[in-house]
């Protein structure tokens, strides 16, 4: 499994660190990510969002694009440096 490193980004307008990643399925290559934001964001609201996007590197097979991508936010949880998000790109 290839090692993504976090990089600056934002998820639904609030700055973070984050990032998109492949991943085989049986229907084909979807994209997923992970999103950390500090102690002072609110990701709550996030989940459910028909709007939300992330913006920021997205990991190919073989390289890396930073673009915006339209997401859904799958769950937020708090972390010890704030808080994840986990979203699926909707159209990769």
């Amino acid at each position: 499994m290839a090692l993504y490193e976090l990089q600056n980004a934002t998820l639904g307008g609030i700055p973070g660190e984050g990032y998109a990643y492949p991943v085989d399925t049986y229907k084909g290559t979807v994209y997923r990510g992970v999103f950390f934001a500090g102690n002072d964001a609110d990701l709550d609201g996030l989940p459910g969002r028909d709007d939300a996007t992330f913006e920021g590197t997205v990991y190919l097979k073989t390289s890396e694009r930073t673009d915006e991508v339209p997401v859904d936010v799958t769950n937020v949880v708090n972390v010890a440096v704030g808080s994840r998000a986990d979203f699926d790109v909707l159209d990769s």
